[in-house]
């Protein structure tokens, strides 16, 4: 269950996990709440079972977003008695609550997965917030990306949390080959930082004239975010590309992947990047970029919001092409720690637990916390 399958980093994951699950020879029915007119974003197996619970549930003119919400509640419990499914597996905050809803009572095991730091997530309305403080602990079991996360969710929902990071998936081999290009991918929201980026970049790239910044996504900032290029005159410098199936060849190519975010849940473009032998800089942000990055290692972390020390790592890195390449092949470690059949069997343990053990352990290969 999840809200949609249009582009982003928990709709990338939940996709590539029921690919695996199909190939595996498991019955997977993906469902979403929006209706089958939003285009899916990611490639499914075609063995997968794609339904929507919004099919017959439009709202009608006047009609509270409760009573909406109500009545996908209810058409995804009649769903549950007729599929009788062994577990059913929810990610975001909005879909988690309702699945526990639908799912109360039932003989049915009902999985959850917070996708982002909940202590950071404003924007989520405060009557959701109540209600996961009230209604995880119903959840059979309760996911988070990274310890920050679970810390969080243990002390405030009152319940187990075993922590499953992102699964890299098979990527290319690292090329040594690099393009004098940043590029930064995703959303383009507030918390996403991609203003600090702009006004980083605004800063030094008149040291670094054949330099480039590409910003790949869309979202609600987009005008904003131009204008703020346009204001800083970076034209010439500065391109968004809109939302791309494939970002692959971008990061493969960067010469610096730059993740600016104010709060994570788990940064899949950092990881992803990493594993490409890129070198990397991210904001220090709550949470998961420091249990990835181990600073100078194999990447570069940067206090939050701080635009000046943003500037100051990106013009250290563009200027010293052989650090970058170090960083990057010291980067490329991830490929082993967070490969997909590592992190699946975590899912897999989470999902169907033995009697004897029914909270998945927390994994000793994540670096740290904040």
């Amino acid at each position: 269950m999840i809200g949609s399958l249009q582009g982003g980093g928990a709709e990338r994951q939940l996709s590539d996990m029921a690919n695996y699950w199909a190939a595996e020879g498991w019955r997977v029915i993906l469902a979403t709440w929006s209706g089958l007119d939003v285009v899916d974003f990611y490639p499914l197996d075609q063995r997968i079972v794609r339904i929507s619970v919004a099919t017959r549930i439009l709202p009608t003119a006047n009609e509270s977003r409760i009573r909406v919400n109500l009545r996908r509640v209810a058409h995804l419990r009649t769903l549950l008695k007729s599929l009788r499914p062994d577990v059913v597996l929810s990610f975001m905050t909005e879909s988690n609550l309702l699945t526990i809803l639908a799912g109360l009572g039932l003989a049915v095991r009902v999985v959850v997965s917070e996708r982002v730091q909940p202590a950071l997530h404003s924007a989520l309305p405060r009557s959701w917030r109540i209600l996961r403080r009230m209604l995880y602990s119903r959840a059979d079991a309760v996911a988070a990306q990274t310890l920050d996360a679970a810390s969080w969710l243990r002390k405030n929902c009152r319940t187990p949390v075993c922590v499953i990071p992102n699964a890299l998936r098979g990527l290319p081999d690292p090329s040594a080959e690099r393009d004098e290009v940043v590029v930064a991918v995703g959303r383009l929201t507030h918390q996403k930082g991609f203003d600090l980026l702009l006004r980083a970049f605004a800063r030094i790239t008149g040291n670094f004239v054949d330099w480039k910044l590409i910003i790949i996504g869309e979202g609600e900032e987009r005008e904003r975010l131009i204008r703020l290029r346009n204001e800083l005159r970076l034209d010439d410098k500065v391109e968004f590309i809109g939302q791309t199936p494939d970002v692959i060849p971008w990061m493969a190519r960067a010469g610096l992947i730059v993740q600016p975010s104010r709060f994570e849940g788990f940064p899949n473009v950092v990881l992803e990047s990493m594993g490409l032998g890129a070198a990397v800089i991210s904001a220090d942000c709550p949470s998961g970029p420091a249990d990835l990055i181990e600073e100078g290692m194999n990447g570069r972390l940067v206090p939050v919001e701080d635009v000046g020390a943003l500037a100051e790592a990106m013009a250290d890195l563009m200027s010293r092409p052989e650090e970058r390449a170090r960083l990057g092949r010291a980067a490329a470690g991830v490929r082993e720690r967070y490969r997909q059949d590592i992190i699946m069997h975590m899912w897999d343990e989470c999902l169907f637990p033995q009697p004897e053990k029914r909270e998945t352990p927390t994994p000793n290969y994540v670096s740290r916390s904040r």
